[in-house]
């Protein structure tokens, strides 16, 4: 047994693509980090450069000086702004060497389609001396595996990848994750990731740091704040599986002592979910109305497969026409109060609870900004109103932060948990 097993190794990902820099969404780092995670590894930087050679060849020089493995997504394409194979040989002083094989089954791939094969993706055939071909049988861009070996007896493994999500991720599954167990020893691993509301996220690490201490020698943890939610994410790792379901075991007991009032699921789970589960479970119907939301939280509801079972559906009462009109707000409380005031977010829960002939009602009003805001009622002010959740109907006042799309996007997720607090009450 190589010395590598002795230790947790230090993981790598690059990701390469100039449009990475330039706002589009980086889906690959959440899909790598936690599958790694979940396997028992550690990922200890992940970088994003654009597609430029000596940016790729900098970072690929760092990994060889200070970690074991590392995952290159993107650049093997056979553009001109494909630039990993490149840089990888300049990195580690390895040439690239002309695989005609390669190129076979790559005009092979494209008389499958009757395209004439552009001479760029010639280049796709080539590949690091020494380095093992991987096969990409859903793309023309085969990826590559090179392990070099080292004087400490650990080895390190560089792993090129298609950036194609529907590429990369059948060779990430088939290839690195079996070659990195055979390499650094197979990591037995358990995670668990608990969604809570109603607590604030200082609160909720005040509560949980003296577990996050007695643990410390056997999983990891981590706590972050969202709109309205708090997610603490915890892994586990053993000699064995059942070492780290053991100690998964006695931490998820240990955490649901300490904050299990405030869990409402786990995994993939979310609130308009728990929600809905819990409207299914009362047998109860909902309807909204939305002012500064303008139909978000209709979204966010009609997002879970099955929700046309207990959601009938939504008004966007934005002007106080509508409000009177269709939800039957009245104008005394409209002159007196105004419309973001809890007088009007009753009215607005109770009128679309009639006017829809629902269970229950949730209505939300607010100033998101930037502009509107006042010294009485300032940006960022919000009211979510109940309807049917008790005797009669209420209101939560709110004070949000943040810009518009912040301000709407929190109100949205406290109507979540309002009502499903209300519903747990019942």
């Amino acid at each position: 047994m190589n010395d590598s097993r002795k230790r947790t190794p230090r993981i790598e990902i690059l990701f390469t693509g100039s449009e990475l820099l330039e706002g589009h969404p980086n889906t690959h780092q959440n899909y790598l980090c936690l599958r790694l995670k979940n396997a028992g590894f550690s990922v200890v930087r992940a970088t994003t450069v654009p597609d430029d050679q000596a940016a790729i060849a900098s970072s690929i020089r760092d990994w060889a000086l200070y970690s074991d493995a590392l995952i290159v997504c993107g650049g093997l394409g056979p553009t001109f702004d494909d630039l990993s194979r490149e840089a990888a040989s300049e990195a580690l002083k390895r040439p690239l060497v002309y695989h005609p094989e390669i190129f076979k089954k790559i005009k092979t791939r494209f008389s499958r389609f009757r395209l004439p094969i552009p001479k760029e993706n010639k280049k796709q055939a080539y590949v690091l001396k020494g380095a093992e071909i991987i096969d990409n049988p859903r793309g023309s861009a085969p990826g590559q595996m090179l392990e070099i070996a080292r004087k400490n007896n650990i080895p390190q493994a560089l792993f090129l990848l298609p950036g194609p999500f529907a590429e990369m991720s059948p060779l990430f599954e088939g290839v690195v994750l079996p070659r990195l167990n055979l390499l650094y020893g197979r990591n037995f691993a358990e995670s668990l990731s608990l969604h809570l509301s109603g607590i604030m996220e200082s609160s909720a690490d005040e509560k949980l740091s003296p577990l996050v201490r007695a643990f410390k020698d056997k999983a990891q943890f981590t706590i972050l704040g969202l709109a309205a939610q708090v997610d603490f994410h915890v892994s586990v790792k053993g000699k064995t599986a059942e070492e780290a379901s053991q100690v998964m075991r006695k931490l998820k007991a240990a955490i649901f002592k300490k904050v299990g009032a405030f869990v409402f699921g786990e995994g993939e789970d979310t609130l308009e979910c728990a929600l809905g589960r819990e409207l299914s479970r009362t047998k109860k119907t909902l309807a909204v109305a939305e002012s500064c939301t303008a139909g978000g939280l209709s979204s966010r509801l009609t997002a879970v497969p099955g929700s046309s079972d207990y959601f009938l559906g939504g008004i966007i009462s934005y002007s106080n026409d509508i409000k009177k009109g269709l939800l039957g707000v009245r104008s005394e409380t409209l002159s007196k109060f105004g419309a973001v005031s809890s007088k009007c977010a009753i009215e607005m829960a109770e009128g679309v609870r009639q006017k829809m002939n629902s269970s229950v009602g949730i209505s939300v009003t607010g100033i998101a900004g930037p502009g509107g805001g006042s010294a009485k009622k300032p940006v960022g002010l919000a009211y979510v109103g109940l309807a049917g959740f008790a005797p009669k109907p209420f209101a939560h006042e709110l004070h949000l932060s943040g810009d518009r799309d912040t301000v709407r996007k929190r109100a949205i997720a406290w109507a979540l948990h309002f009502a499903l607090r209300a519903l747990n009450e019942l």
